[in-house]
């Protein structure tokens, strides 16, 4: 069974409630949220040189762009690169997202670029958007129902924000969510860890990356 990193924030009585209210078998009780299709695409959220910096501890990747996370990017992308990678290697789709905020003037400035190590395939879609969810003002649950898809695995950042809105809007426009949560990261600690919890109580499924890989292999197209 995965070990799942809000663990440590937990009560005993926040443990007893989970339990006792199902959430940690069946989710969401007021409509499914665990499962998972035979269809998947993975999503990568805004991995650009803005958010991730460069490899070095935050409170200096800050100095750069207020937006940067530094090495907890960098944590989490090897293992991104790696998932990507195994998706590609059994032929499943891979799909970017790219946020455009509204203080740049130039979409093509560097900053907006996705960092190189995970850097698209040709022939692999980049979805601009402006605000946190990938759903919101653009044309990806329209590319989701044209190619029949009906898993969205997430990966990217950052999980309170827009990780979870977009996590939300898939399973809301009925797909299975997976969060690999090797995967996903933020830059305040607790928020990552909340994040998921909520995230795996009410809309997704969060799992460990080898159990997403394990996943995507059984689907193999």
């Amino acid at each position: 069974m995965v070990e799942h990193i809000w663990e440590d924030l937990l009560s005993e009585q926040d443990k007893q409630v989970i339990t006792a209210a199902g959430y940690d078998e069946g989710g969401a009780a007021s409509w499914e949220s665990r499962g998972v299709g035979d269809n998947p695409v993975v999503l990568v959220i805004d991995m650009q040189r803005l958010i991730v910096g460069e490899d070095v501890p935050i409170l200096e990747a800050v100095k750069t762009h207020r937006t940067a996370m530094g090495h907890i990017a960098w944590e989490a992308m090897d293992h991104i690169s790696e998932f990507l990678d195994t998706a590609r290697e059994y032929g499943h789709p891979v799909w970017y997202t790219r946020v455009v905020p509204s203080s740049y003037e130039d979409p093509h400035h560097e900053d907006l670029d996705i960092v190189e190590p995970i850097v698209p395939k040709p022939g692999e879609p980049v979805i601009d958007k402006t605000y946190a969810s990938a759903f919101y003002g653009t044309d990806l649950l329209s590319r989701l129902v044209r190619e029949g898809i009906d898993t969205v695995v997430i990966v990217g950042n950052s999980t309170s924000g827009c990780v979870r809105a977009s996590a939300i809007d898939a399973q809301q426009n009925g797909f299975d969510v997976i969060l690999p949560q090797q995967c996903v990261f933020d830059r305040i600690e607790a928020s990552h860890k909340i994040g998921l919890l909520d995230l795996w109580m009410k809309y997704a499924d969060v799992v460990d990356v080898d159990e997403a890989v394990e996943y995507l292999s059984s689907v193999d197209r």
